[in-house]
């Protein structure tokens, strides 16, 4: 069962409407224009901001003001958590994709097996396996976190401030 403040919405699907949606969700109450908007998330074209922004619109998220400005409704303040477009790398083994998931999830389940068999064996050795495969699994968990982040950052619209030197 999904939370109740999750929503599905198809036109959030679309990386660059997502990266407006964020836009505006952060300004708000402020309403934006679509030269404002192109200029601060860097996109290619104002008729680009504006196909996304219609999107938005017939979504119920924005609405268009008689200025031509937009502003985010209620309903898109009440939107918490949302399906993210990330991209997954996968390895292509005999024609078919397999997420590197898969590897990460066989490395877990092999050395819990190999750890219940040593500690009949030798518990000594089961737990300094344990504890190294432990750190293992940690740092590629940290890997994938890192990833993951990498690529949602794409989203975020606040530019990093230059350090004064």
């Amino acid at each position: 069962m999904k939370p109740k403040d999750y929503h599905d919405i198809e036109a959030l699907d679309h990386p660059l409407t997502l990266k407006l949606f964020l836009y505006a969700k952060t300004i708000f109450p402020e309403d934006f224009g679509v030269r404002e908007a192109k200029r601060n998330l860097d996109f290619n074209s104002p008729s680009t901001v504006l196909w996304h922004l219609e999107k938005l619109v017939e979504a119920n998220i924005l609405e268009k003001l008689p200025t031509n400005r937009y502003k985010l409704l209620e309903q898109g303040l009440e939107i918490r958590e949302i399906n993210v477009p990330v991209r997954y790398t996968a390895q292509i083994i005999r024609g078919e994709l397999v997420p590197r998931r898969i590897f990460l999830m066989a490395f877990i389940v092999s050395a819990f097996v190999i750890s219940l068999v040593l500690i009949f064996i030798d518990h000594l050795v089961a737990a300094i396996l344990g504890a190294t495969l432990l750190g293992i699994n940690s740092i590629l968990y940290f890997l994938n976190y890192l990833a993951i982040k990498k690529q949602l950052s794409y989203y975020s619209w606040v530019k990093e401030k230059k350090k004064i030197e």
